[in-house]
């Protein structure tokens, strides 16, 4: 389960996965995403990751075909964790993309906004 939290604005979305997300709810993130992307060329993404989040192999088939088909799109991802596998995730990302990744901590969701947000 997710939820679209109130701080998304213009080409900056932000996201809560509370549950792993299953493949018809992944498709509506990235359609959102893809939408936003049409308006504006780009997106920033923060996520707050409160859980694993794929519940099976369709929703990180819904998440890979985008990243491919998007990969100059995502000027900057936001990952909000808890442990060292998010930490590590979000630098492979960074490393095997065009994107600016950076992870913060739960508790630092005003800063990671802020960073997510600045020009």
């Amino acid at each position: 389960m997710y939820e679209r939290l109130n701080r998304s604005a213009g080409c900056a979305l932000a996201y809560r996965f509370t549950n792993p997300l299953n493949r018809k709810e992944m498709k509506q993130v990235t359609d959102e995403l893809e939408g936003t992307i049409a308006t504006f060329g780009k997106v920033r993404v923060l996520i707050d990751l409160q859980a694993f989040p794929y519940e099976d192999l369709g929703a990180l088939w819904e998440d890979l075909k985008f990243d491919v088909k998007h990969i100059r799109d995502l000027d900057r991802i936001a990952l909000l964790g808890s442990g060292e596998i998010e930490k590590w995730a979000t630098r492979i990302f960074a490393t095997l993309t065009f994107t600016r990744c950076r992870f913060f901590e739960h508790e630092q969701l005003d800063r990671a906004w802020n960073w997510l947000t600045e020009s």
